[in-house]
């Protein structure tokens, strides 16, 4: 008997070697799982939301006091770290705005926390009162609300009131 060897094309093909196969289901699961892996390890992301021209807590407030938002205008402010600002007029009447029962809130968002606290430090450090107007000051988030209004409108204190119980923190003056 001769021993003919088979010609190439009739050779069967030999199965890849295990570890090869081993190493293509590692490659794929490993590009499958990757997008999961990178959504776990990423940081929440920020449960405060930045000042718009809406705010939650401004609007409660003002129902609370018995205001009406009579404008809320976005300002921009050479602030460090300031992302955003919104200036709101509250009134009971909005056609006659009066000094002695108009309030204003200015809210003021930040980037961070480091941000924000590093301008209430400076805005303390060069605060004055002003005669006759009662100025409180609050952070909720990475934003700082301002309420400003006559000394002798007793809305103020009600505004300041509801933003405490809706949770804000009071920044003493």
């Amino acid at each position: 008997m001769s021993t003919k060897k088979p010609s190439e094309s009739h050779q069967a093909k030999k199965p890849e070697s295990p570890s090869k196969v081993a190493a293509i289901l590692v490659i794929l699961c490993f590009l499958g799982i990757m997008p999961m892996l990178v959504w776990v390890t990423l940081p929440e992301s920020s449960p405060y939301t930045s000042v718009t021209t809406s705010n939650v807590m401004v609007e409660v407030a003002a129902d609370a006091a018995g205001l009406q938002i009579c404008s809320s205008n976005g300002l921009t402010l050479n602030v460090t770290g300031a992302t955003s600002s919104v200036l709101y007029q509250l009134s009971p009447n909005c056609g006659s705005l009066n000094p002695a029962t108009t309030v204003q809130i200015l809210v003021v968002g930040f980037s961070s926390t480091d941000a924000q606290n590093a301008a209430i430090s400076s805005a303390m450090a060069t605060y004055q009162a002003k005669k006759g107007t009662d100025l409180q000051a609050f952070t909720s988030g990475y934003n700082v609300i301002l309420v400003q209004g006559s000394s002798t409108n007793p809305a103020v204190q009600t505004v300041a009131n509801s933003l405490i119980k809706q949770g804000a923190k009071q920044i003493p003056l």
